[in-house]
């Protein structure tokens, strides 16, 4: 495995962890059919979102272990995850 490739690799990995929050706290909505993840504009929940990360950060769970205490990089993905996460899932495209 190369530079790159574990390089990406915990990128993809940090921006999972994102999601997963994103999801806990309402911002995010995984469908029950198809398990997509879609952004229906849930903004207003952004705040629980951070709420989930610092709890996490401060009982030092492994889940943000990725992060390597970097509290900053996680607050800044639970947005910037959003941009390529379509509005609706295909069931509900369908």
């Amino acid at each position: 495995m190369g530079f790159l490739d574990r390089l990406f690799g915990q990128q993809r990995r940090r921006n999972d962890v994102a999601i997963e929050i994103d999801i806990q706290a309402g911002v995010l909505q995984r469908c029950d059919v198809c398990r997509a993840v879609s952004d229906k504009g849930h903004d207003e929940r952004l705040p629980s979102a951070d709420t989930i990360a610092h709890a996490l950060f401060d009982r030092q769970d492994p889940a943000v272990a990725v992060f390597q205490g970097d509290r900053n990089d996680l607050l800044a993905r639970l947005r910037s995850v959003r941009r390529a996460i379509p509005y609706s899932c295909i069931c509900e495209s369908s």
